[in-house]
């Protein structure tokens, strides 16, 4: 349950005497004087050779640089040299830095939280409500009122691999290591629809209106409409292993998939038989997806341990615009809807949070926390903040977005204290 968890020294002599002089070293010393003094004679005449020679070459080329100017070209205003140092443009502002706390304002303890790369175990709901899957169990903890709810325990040895929260109601999908994906109304507190297409794992979940879509280690994805009594309206078998991540565009019509075969798959729902498009640039497993919401034909995916890259999609013409390596795995991404930034959770090695400003792909923010891969990220309903995941068994909560309502970019932070919990 979740619960809340408290210098070198100097020479020093002791009389002053008198050095001699020796006579035949004053001698030496006349002589070289004298020569010296030649000698710096025959360069002086030397400087001045040279220096005349400089100047009638210099009078020359001059001759021959102007003598096909006009008059009127010879003889130029020129610009006051300005009273400002070059680098300072005159009415020119610089444009405020919006300032992200460094550290989380809250944590929650969730004992065991799986440190599986290909599970999908937090989300947070529209109704500010943060479902979260731990061994054979699911728990809800609201943002709200701080109270947890356990929603239901699956016999072991069952685990949940992956939960998803439906846009429009108080519905949360649910898969398991089996295959099956429950429907689960929590205002009824009852599982409203089970269903065992699958044959394998289900890592991925995400709903279109009232169709939940579910990706599988069986290299399936299954489109279903809970309304109906149907086992499924729509399969996609594309990939060639399993499928690690689902995401489907703002306007419903265009389903993104990423696989452990490195593919990132876009199908249309009016084309299930076939894919738009396959893009093949990764070099590792994929599972984080995220489509613009403020350009919404433009998709990022992300790539495994050896992969690293950030890679932006144009699905208009199937082109990459972009491609940033970051240095580390990345887990999961989320693109901001108050403004165009992109918070995107990495494991091996760094095991950070970064956020970054679109479209130019500048890293504004990196936050360090998790002692183990950040797994697991959403968005909350506001657009402000995010949870993040990770096998060290802890749920953090980062404010780093400005409210959608507010002109300007800057957030002031106050210093916020961290607050354990426990989830269970």
């Amino acid at each position: 349950m979740l619960r809340q968890r408290s210098t070198s020294k100097g020479k020093h002599f002791d009389r002053l005497v008198p050095e001699k002089v020796n006579l035949s070293d004053y001698q030496i010393h006349m002589v070289e004087d004298q020569k010296n003094e030649s000698l710096r004679e025959l360069d002086l005449n030397e400087q001045l050779r040279v220096e005349n020679s400089q100047a009638k070459y210099n009078n020359l080329l001059k001759q021959k640089l102007m003598e096909n100017k006009s008059q009127s070209s010879l003889f130029v205003y020129q610009r006051q040299p300005s009273k400002y140092k070059p680098y300072i443009f005159e009415n020119e502002c610089p444009s405020p830095v919006r300032k992200i706390a460094k550290a989380p304002y809250k944590i929650l303890d969730a004992p065991k939280i799986k440190d599986d790369f290909y599970y999908q175990l937090v989300d947070w709901s529209m109704n500010n409500q943060i479902g979260v899957g731990l061994g054979n169990s699911v728990y809800t903890w609201n943002a709200i009122t701080n109270e947890t709810t356990q929603l239901l325990e699956i016999e072991a040895p069952v685990c949940v691999s992956s939960v998803k929260w439906c846009d429009r109601s108080d519905i949360i999908a649910i898969g398991d290591d089996t295959g099956a994906v429950r429907i689960y109304d929590i205002v009824k507190a009852k599982i409203l629809k089970t269903y065992e297409n699958h044959n394998s794992r289900v890592g991925c979940l995400d709903w279109n209106g009232c169709n939940i879509t579910s990706g599988s280690r069986d290299k399936s994805i299954l489109f279903q409409d809970i309304r109906t009594n149907n086992d499924y309206e729509l399969s996609f078998q594309s990939h060639k292993q399993e499928v690690c991540g689902l995401q489907w565009s703002p306007n419903e019509q265009f389903l993104a998939s990423g696989g452990n075969d490195n593919n990132v798959m876009i199908q249309s729902i009016k084309m299930p038989n076939q894919s738009m498009y396959i893009f093949k640039d990764h070099i590792a497993a994929v599972k984080a997806l995220a489509w613009s919401p403020h350009q919404p034909n433009i998709l990022c995916s992300g790539g495994g341990t050896t992969d690293k890259c950030l890679k932006f999609w144009n699905t208009s013409n199937g082109q990459l615009q972009n491609s940033i390596d970051t240095g580390s795995q990345i887990c999961n991404m989320k693109w901001s809807t108050n403004t165009n930034e992109l918070v995107t959770s990495h494991g091996y090695s760094l095991n950070q949070v970064a956020v970054w400003k679109m479209p130019k792909i500048e890293r504004i923010a990196t936050l360090y926390g998790h002692s183990f891969r950040v797994l697991y990220l959403a968005l909350s309903p506001d657009g402000e903040n995010v949870v993040t995941g990770s096998g060290d068994e802890t749920l953090r909560f980062w404010k780093l977005f400005p409210s959608k309502n507010k002109n300007s970019n800057l957030v002031n932070q106050s210093k916020l204290d961290s607050i354990r919990l426990d989830i269970r």
